[in-house]
């Protein structure tokens, strides 16, 4: 990206000229110049003619910006910029002093840092400095540094606080729109007592300040009192149209969407690609390095070699032609690209039409279960960010438009009548079935259309304020607001309602948690502090780590509601299926990143320090062919840090838990749950502090399937470790646990595998069954298995997921209504006693321990359903009994005791009965 950023003004940069007592302002725009006084315009000419010994300057009519540099004793002289060049010109003597580089001007490329080595707004001679060293001055977005080309940052600070530590009073009287992004800085007269004024451009617009006491005028420049401004030529004050957004041409049957980004909010000097024959995608492209961009009066031409492509093609070579016209012309001009291979080939052209200032366009469709309202916008104004801030009125729409990305309503909110009147939850499994009911635009295929539902709770996630649920066939095309938790938290209304809906639209366009870009496929580096310290809608404010920033205050008093760069050039840039819905499975090609780091160097980095404390994988280590594998995660203080304070919820279903797996070939994934609740949007994280008296959390996951499939489809060993991160952003691994998945020993093994190892099963098997229609096939195959191999050991997980889902409602929407399955107990009774008087009989078959626990408790639940309480609660007897008569560990046998308490409260409370004792 070029060193000064490119602006739509009518021209390229303006400077104050010396001309004796009189002020003067000289407008450079290609060749041409406009040197307006106070009263008149005083010349319109060549350049070269206003100042005949320009004529040798080579990269003046190229420029993007000009500085002058005047001093007493001392010829007149002037830096000229184009992209990442410079050119130190004398005007008077009209010889080159220096050229290169900017990075090779004086200790520019040494002393600036990182965040202003490109996309300056403007430049601005300062005042000497104590060493009689020349100074000078950056604008950047709402900021200014200061720059001694000898010693050099003097100063950084908010544009409102003033370029210099005094004197600088008036600057914080700035109307808001002028507090960042100007696109011209330039001296104006002194005022009558000495105090420096200067000229704000931005657009069509400017202010007149004086720096101690504040604006002296503003409004359209020709407006601002100044004759001389009044009489600048029409060609200088009317502006460019944009070229920044989506262009679309065709060559044949080859048509092309091209996105550039070079002016506007944030650009980053990309352009990229998708290419489709008729409807179908066939291959994408972006630019990656420096673009080499020449402007002039009518047109930008940038050159870059080295594309990258989707599907590596060999036209590596773009050649981009983009009008520039007047905003008040009719229609613009087409827009001319060849991409051509490096050596010989055939060249791809295509004229494109500008299409809009948008980068994307989506579609979103919104439905809401009745009494639920649906977001509508946020008054920024009443946002605690950073000082500076600029103040707007937010919907989700502008939101993502100042990402480059046009969000659609696709009609009216649908409401979706709740006949029960009961707050009822929702499963992932629900939600996706009433996606595919009630999404108008849905089909099973990628698509720029995303369905929202605003409902009540997650049954699945108790806690989460939302999710993106949708990984079923074509994923990330739904997500999930839930006001239950929202209205809990005290949060509908203010910054962290939009903050749940950005948030999870983000997940659909295939942006992971602000920590977890390490672990996406291929992996991404991370920001501050193992991102934690990202300032994103991706990251929890309760989890901000930043330095001494932390938490949910101070990630509120730093956020000024924005993606990271890296994440809009994901959402700009990133190839098609890897952020389209519907595209790359949720986690495939979540960042747009290159030459990222091995997966081995980030998902196992341990920690920087003891963190006090301790993770194990527990359970069963040999399973059968096919049988679901499931494990036990514990968190265990350590003693050394004293009490620990962690998170809830320690399972992969949450944020703060990975798992990787190596299969029996050496190939290594991380394990990603079919659903992944964002359940921190909240001011608070839900947390247990680890005591000498409560040492330990416990967990259960279910590792055999996942949104990445089956992860132990084949006989072998395997190699599994976890990784979990505190709330300090400290890690703590654990010892890897070989696991081995045997070979069938005969026909009917071999049956029973098959039968459990399909993709609906898995999915059925990791939510204990569902009603949803894109479920026959693997519901089918679970019941082919009862009926022909009942008496299989393994049939008591079919039995289990048939029983489980019995045992409950099932919820769907069809004509606008809500429809509810109610529970059926006895066949859930009959299946997962059948499923648990299997697994007793002998405990190397059937449920593995940690899920025959999970049966029982569910069990004493479907018979609390029934009104049944006595049996109830001796089926939790027998969860105690049974495992204390297998001999477990006394702390495993206390933890066990302890779920059968809590779930004995949890049935006799919703009975409305006091619990036995």
């Amino acid at each position: 990206m070029g060193f000064i950023r490119f602006k739509t003004t009518g021209y390229n940069w303006v400077q104050a000229y010396p001309a004796g007592s009189e002020w003067r302002l000289l407008f450079g725009r290609s060749k041409e110049g406009a040197l307006v006084s106070e009263q008149r315009l005083v010349s319109q000419e060549w350049l070269s003619t206003i100042v005949p010994k320009l004529v040798s300057a080579q990269r003046l009519y190229e420029s993007d910006c000009a500085l002058l540099l005047s001093r007493p004793g001392e010829s007149l002289r002037g830096l000229f910029f184009r992209g990442d060049t410079y050119e130190w010109f004398d005007w008077e003597q009209g010889r080159v002093l220096s050229e290169g580089p900017w990075t090779g001007l004086e200790n520019w490329g040494t002393a600036l840092p990182a965040g202003w080595r490109s996309q300056i707004d403007a430049l601005f001679p300062a005042p000497d400095g104590a060493n009689g060293a020349r100074q000078t001055y950056f604008f950047k977005g709402g900021r200014v540094l200061t720059l001694n080309w000898s010693t050099g940052v003097v100063r950084e600070a908010l544009i409102i606080d003033g370029p210099d530590a005094s004197d600088c009073a008036g600057w914080a009287r700035l109307p808001e729109a002028f507090r960042q992004d100007l696109d011209h800085v330039a001296a104006y007269k002194a005022a009558s007592d000495g105090t420096r004024q200067s000229l704000l451009i931005k657009g069509t617009q400017g202010v007149l300040l004086n720096w101690k006491t504040g604006v002296v005028a503003s409004g359209a420049l020709d407006r601002l009192g100044i004759p001389g401004l009044a009489a600048l030529p029409e060609a200088f004050r009317t502006p460019y149209r944009p070229v920044t957004g989506r262009w679309t041409g065709t060559s044949g049957n080859q048509r092309i969407e091209l996105r550039v980004d070079l002016e506007g909010e944030r650009p980053l000097g990309i352009v990229s690609g998708d290419l489709f024959t008729g409807d179908t995608w066939t291959d994408s492209f972006r630019t990656s390095g420096a673009l080499t961009v020449t402007p002039s009066v009518n047109r930008f031409t940038l050159i870059q070699s080295g594309l990258s492509w989707a599907n590596n093609s060999s036209q590596t070579e773009l050649f981009l032609t983009l009008p520039r016209t007047a905003a008040t012309s009719p229609e613009g001009s087409n827009a001319g690209l060849i991409l051509s291979p490096s050596g010989a080939g055939q060249s791809l052209s295509f004229s494109c039409n500008y299409a809009g200032t948008a980068l994307r366009s989506v579609e979103m469709e919104t439905d809401a279960l009745a009494g639920e309202t649906v977001f509508q916008s946020y008054d920024t104004s009443l946002h605690i960010g950073p000082r500076g801030y600029r103040h707007r009125t937010l919907t989700i729409a502008s939101a993502f438009a100042e990402a480059g990305i046009e969000l659609k309503n696709a009609g009216q909110v649908n409401t979706v009548a709740n006949t029960s009147g009961d707050d009822l939850q929702w499963s992932i499994a629900e939600l996706h079935a009433a996606m595919t009911a009630n999404f108008s635009l849905h089909r099973d295929a990628e698509q720029w259309r995303v369905w929202t539902f605003v409902t009540t709770r997650s049954s699945d996630m108790y806690h989460a304020a939302g999710v993106m649920f949708d990984i079923f066939g074509s994923h990330r095309q739904g997500i999930a607001v839930f006001n239950s938790n929202l209205r809990d938290t005290n949060t509908i209304g203010n910054a962290f309602e939009l903050f749940t809906y950005m948030h999870e639209l983000g997940h659909v366009f295939n942006i992971a948690h602000s920590w977890e870009k390490a672990l996406i496929v291929p992996p991404a580096p991370l920001g501050p502090n193992n991102g934690y310290g990202d300032l994103s809608w991706m990251n929890y404010p309760s989890s901000y780590a930043n330095g001494d920033r932390a938490a949910a205050g101070h990630f509120w008093q730093d956020f000024a509601l924005s993606f990271t760069d890296d994440e809009l050039r994901h959402l700009r840039h990133g190839f098609y299926r890897h952020v389209i819905p519907g595209g790359n499975i949720y986690g495939s090609h979540a960042a747009l990143i290159n030459d990222a780091p091995s997966p081995g160097a980030l998902t196992l980095p341990g920690a920087a320090e003891d963190p006090g404390l301790a993770l194990s994988l527990g359970g069963k280590q040999i399973f059968g062919y096919g049988e679901p594998v499931v494990a036990e995660l514990k968190l265990t203080r350590t003693g050394v840090r004293g009490d620990v304070t962690v998170a809830e919820d320690i399972g992969p279903k949450g944020e703060r838990t990975t798992i990787v797996i190596s299969d029996p070939y050496g190939r290594t994934r991380t394990f990603r749950p079919v659903a992944r609740a964002c359940s921190a949007h909240g001011p608070e994280e839900r947390t247990v502090t680890l005591t000498e008296a409560n040492p330990a959390l416990y967990d259960t996951a279910y590792l055999g399937y996942g949104s990445d499939g089956l992860y132990f489809a084949e006989p072998g060993t395997y190699q599994v470790t976890a990784v979990h991160t505190g709330l300090d952003g400290a890690r703590t691994v654990s010892p890897t646990r070989t696991l081995r998945v045997r070979t069938p020993l005969d026909r009917a093994d071999q049956e029973v595998g098959e039968l459990l190892t399909g993709d609906q099963q898995g999915t059925l098997l990791a939510f204990l069954g569902s009603d949803a229609p894109h479920l026959t096939a693997g519901n089918d195959a679970l019941q082919e298995l009862i009926e022909r191999h009942g008496d299989h050991p393994l049939a008591a997980y079919a039995r289990l997921a048939h029983g489980a889902n019995a045992g409950r409602h099932f919820q769907t929407i069809g004509d606008g209504q809500l429809h509810i399955r109610q529970p059926d107990i006895t066949t859930s009774v009959t299946q997962l006693t059948e499923a648990i008087t299997t697994s007793r009989t002998d405990q190397d078959t059937g449920l593995d321990n940690l899920t025959l626990n999970a049966a029982l408790r569910r069990l004493a639940t479907v018979h609390a359903k029934a009104g049944d309480l006595e049996r109830a609660d001796a089926t939790l007897d027998t969860l105690v009994t049974h495992f204390h008569d297998q001999g477990v560990p006394a702390h495993v046998e206390q933890h066990i005791q302890q779920q059968a308490d809590e779930t004995r409260a949890q049935i006799h409370e919703a009975a409305g009965e006091p619990t036995a004792p």
